[in-house]
């Protein structure tokens, strides 16, 4: 009887009839992106990393944007007809996948959005920002980032060393990134 039962549950499994089987097959095809498909992305293309994006910072919504990056930026006197030519000039949504390439040190610019790596007063994650600012001392280049819509630059993104810096942001694929965000969002209530 258990295993006419067994085969049974199995056979609903696998039929696509039942949350069950929708819950199985999402498993099954993440577990197949990330150990699969992720690993030959970095191996047979220039992408250097993929990050999703689980913070708000980089969302662009109306009005707060208005005042928290079209107003910080000309209060710290960006042009703004050059701002409008940077990448990703609506921001990036949250549940997006965030690709990256590594670039030298010379290729980021302000306006740039990158991803870097901190280990700053408990924090131990990856960045997603834009770069404000870039100094370069003694032949080691260093930058500032900010979210747009965070209102100010944390402490902990003034003279980011490049050596932190796992690429520059190139594409974002929305949607795909929202399995990390949920099981990010999670980790916050545990």
């Amino acid at each position: 009887m258990k295993k006419q039962e067994s085969g049974s549950f199995v056979r609903k499994l696998v039929s696509g009839n039942s949350i069950y089987s929708i819950l199985f097959y999402i498993v099954i095809f993440y577990l197949i992106f990330v150990y699969v498909a992720l690993p030959s992305v970095y191996a047979f293309t220039p992408v250097s990393y993929i990050s999703a994006v689980v913070s708000g910072s980089m969302v662009h919504q109306q009005p707060e944007i208005n005042s928290t990056y079209y107003g910080w930026l000309e209060s710290h006197g960006f042009n703004m007809s050059a701002v409008k030519t940077w990448p990703f000039p609506d921001g990036i949504s949250i549940g997006s996948l965030a690709v990256a390439y590594k670039v030298s040190p010379s290729q980021i610019m302000v306006g740039d959005v990158i991803i870097y790596h901190i280990n700053y007063e408990g924090l131990n994650e990856d960045v997603i920002h834009r770069v404000v600012n870039e100094t370069e001392i003694n032949g080691t280049y260093y930058y500032t980032t900010k979210g747009d819509a965070n209102p100010f630059s944390f402490p902990f993104e003034y003279n980011i060393p490049y050596s932190h810096v796992v690429g520059k942001v190139e594409y974002v694929i929305p949607y795909l990134g929202y399995p990390k965000y949920l099981l990010y969002s999670l980790s916050n209530y545990v």
